[in-house]
């Protein structure tokens, strides 16, 4: 994994961070220093918060594949896409 890749857990941090549904003691201390060190996220006076960067990553991560409003059609393109994206990282 080079440096700027996030592990499983730091973009679960991350995504947690954008949603700013969960109180900063309950987010995974290692995961919110690598965030930090990467200028993903800064401390905000009401905890972490994305910097522009952190934004554009957040964007950049797939899509829960479960959604309420997604039918067949759109669970099966997302997961032909999840799989094409991951080929691709690993290429």
């Amino acid at each position: 994994m080079s440096s700027n890749e996030l592990s499983f857990d730091e973009e679960v941090t991350l995504r947690r961070v954008a949603f700013g549904e969960s109180p900063a003691f309950t987010l995974r201390a290692r995961d919110l220093a690598q965030l930090r060190r990467l200028r993903l996220v800064v401390d905000g006076k009401d905890g972490p918060q994305l910097t522009a960067d952190g934004r554009r990553r957040f964007d950049e991560l797939p899509r829960a594949l479960l959604r309420a409003d997604a039918g067949p059609r759109d669970l099966l393109s997302a997961v032909v896409t999840s799989i094409a994206e991951s080929r691709a990282k690993r290429d």
